[in-house]
């Protein structure tokens, strides 16, 4: 396991998409801090109560973020002993766009890096086993269209790994339970 920090080149674009004829919000960018009702209908959320639970933090009225962007998928990897690997990703920024520049976006994620890391390594000791997953908390550029602001997001990837679905699900659920965490340990 390990949660590595990284600086991506190219531009990440919100608003991002265009709405379909139905105009469904999974079709485009949903601002679900304004709108946080359309979370369980998400394509991204349709199933999957973990990510609803984290866009609901992310996005709750007393937090200072929001989310830009979640997905996940199961995926095959190549390892012979852990075949199923769930990825998934979140991007998250500060909801007063002002706020988004490289530095302030450099320290969240190290203090998400620092908490998330205490946090799975007392998960990790508990459980007595070694969680097979990996966490990249990617720095950004990024530009907010509707603000007229270049700045800085952080794109949180996870790969979580078993031999079975259910397993690979649990692992990467436990990933969320720590980015959860140290979302409210920064908040507070």
């Amino acid at each position: 396991m390990g949660i590595y920090i990284a600086e991506q080149a190219e531009t990440f674009h919100v608003p991002f998409g265009s709405p379909n004829s139905e105009g469904t919000p999974e079709a485009s960018y949903v601002d679900v801090k304004a709108h946080p009702e359309w979370i369980p209908v998400l394509s991204s959320c349709v199933g999957w109560p973990e990510t609803q639970s984290l866009l609901k933090i992310i996005n709750s009225p007393t937090s200072p973020f929001m989310s830009l962007a979640a997905d996940q998928a199961f995926t095959w990897a190549e390892a012979v002993e852990r075949q199923i690997v769930l990825t998934s990703f979140v991007t998250v920024c500060f909801a007063e766009i002002t706020l988004n520049t490289k530095e302030s976006i450099r320290e969240f994620a190290q203090e998400i890096q620092q908490q998330m890391d205490h946090h799975l390594q007392h998960t990790t000791n508990k459980l007595g086993q070694r969680l097979h997953m990996n966490i990249r908390l990617e720095i950004q550029p990024t530009r907010y269209h509707n603000d007229e602001w270049d700045g800085w997001s952080l794109m949180i990837f996870m790969a979580a790994s078993a031999n079975e679905k259910r397993l690979a699900r649990y692992n990467w659920s436990l990933g969320l339970t720590a980015l959860e965490h140290a979302i409210k340990v920064y908040e507070s």
